[in-house]
This record gives C-alpha cells, structure tokens and sequence, in this order.
C-alpha cells in the first residue's frame, strides 16, 4: 500500500517489503538526501518528513529575511 504525506509517496521497498522508501509523487523530482533511508514504519517516515519540511522552510524564512 502507498501512502502520499506532503507531496512525498511513502511505499515498501521491492526488495525489503517491511521497510518502506519515500519518492516524490508525482514526475520527476529528487529525493532529498534526508529522505534517502528505508525506514521500518510509515509514522517513522512522516516524522522524518515532517522534520525536513521544517528545516527547509526556516532556511527559506531565514533567506528572505536577508
């Protein structure tokens, strides 16, 4: 089953079926470096999810603050 958090696609990997990836959903786009583990459950991927979202919209405050 896939689950679609936040633009992200969290989905089981084919080879390890009990741990689950994150991809963009959606065409194209790169996985952040953040997001590039497999993880062993779909809450532990939202949260880090969650946690990179954060970071990324304090840099693009922080940005243009200036």
């Amino acid at each position: 089953m896939i689950h679609i958090y936040e633009g992200y696609q969290i989905k089981p990997h084919k080879l390890y079926p009990m741990s689950w990836i994150v991809v963009t959903d959606g065409k194209g786009g790169k996985i952040p470096d953040a997001l590039t583990s497999m993880f062993t459950s779909v809450g532990i991927a939202k949260s880090e999810i969650d946690k990179y979202l954060s970071r990324k919209n304090k840099h693009a405050e922080a940005v243009n603050q200036g």
